[in-house]
């Protein structure tokens, strides 16, 4: 293969390949040069000074698969020094990372693998261990967290007739609960906060200002009065609205009362009916065949 045409599958600028060292059924190992003679230094930011004193052993750093082959780049590393400034540096790669084994595409492209399904399962993709790909996907949340974060509140921020959902769950039933926040119409969850009281849902607003900067014209919780006094502290204007599960859960509840009322009053038989056949008033009427 030309050596062309494997510059243009490596996709890195920065470097030119000198020679294909080893191929075979599954790994294939590139000695590659920066194409640069010099790299400025990191205390005065100029070359001009800048010399070369040697190179240390070769820095062997895993890129993307060509041709389904795992693809290992040899580069060298290369010592320098400044004589102006009188210090030693390592030649630095932009494709890859200080004291890193993976390159820079190879980690972003794991990471939106495993954003998108499991780190064993990427880890089988790429044939690199599980606990390492878990580590590239923990240093790069941080990061991801920030951009989704910005970019859902700034869709909130600018929607048109923006529908908010508010609602609580518990992370141990009975004893901690936390409330979420949601762009019901954009699908997306806004933020999270610990708690359910009053005073937990004031405490975010007062630690969260820009919560008040949405311009809701609906907001959909359930019937529990923190939140209904919380929204209308916040959002004055804005449409309240029960959710459709409580008030199904509290109408159910309520005709159930009534079957159980009514069922005392029969005779045995129409009363044992009449147990057997409760649950049909529970589902949707379009969820029930002809028969039922």
């Amino acid at each position: 293969m030309k050596i062309q045409y494997i510059n243009e599958l490596l996709d890195i600028p920065e470097l030119k390949t000198h020679q294909i060292l080893s191929i075979d059924r599954d790994e294939l190992h590139i000695e590659t040069l920066p194409l640069s003679d010099k790299q400025c230094c990191p205390i005065c930011k100029s070359d001009q000074n800048v010399i070369r004193k040697g190179s240390n052993s070769m820095r062997t750093v895993q890129h993307l698969p060509v041709f389904e082959k795992k693809t290992y780049q040899h580069v060298p590393s290369i010592r320098m020094y400044c004589i102006a400034c009188e210090i030693g540096f390592v030649w630095v790669y932009a494709f890859v990372g200080p004291k890193q084994r993976y390159s820079k595409l190879f980690r972003s492209h794991t990471i939106e693998q495993t954003l998108g399904s499991t780190a064993t399962h990427s880890s089988r993709m790429h044939q690199v261990p599980a606990s390492t790909v878990q580590r590239m996907h923990n240093e790069a949340v941080p990061a991801e967290y920030e951009r989704i974060y910005e970019q859902v509140w700034g869709e909130a921020k600018e929607a048109e007739n923006l529908v908010l959902g508010i609602d609580d769950f518990a992370s141990k039933k009975g004893h901690t609960y936390n409330t979420g926040i949601h762009n019901l119409r954009g699908e997306t969850m806004l933020d999270l906060l610990p708690g359910r009281k009053l005073e937990d849902l004031r405490t975010y607003v007062k630690e969260n200002p820009s919560f008040l900067l949405l311009t809701p014209k609906a907001v959909i919780m359930d019937l529990a009065q923190a939140y209904h006094t919380w929204v209308s502290e916040c959002f004055p204007n804005a449409i309240r609205i029960a959710d459709r599960f409580h008030v199904h859960g509290y109408v159910i509840e309520s005709v159930q009362e009534v079957r159980k009322s009514v069922q005392r009053t029969l005779s045995p038989l129409a009363k044992a009916y009449l147990k057997a056949g409760h649950r049909l008033l529970n589902p949707p009427v379009e969820t029930l065949g002809e028969e039922r």
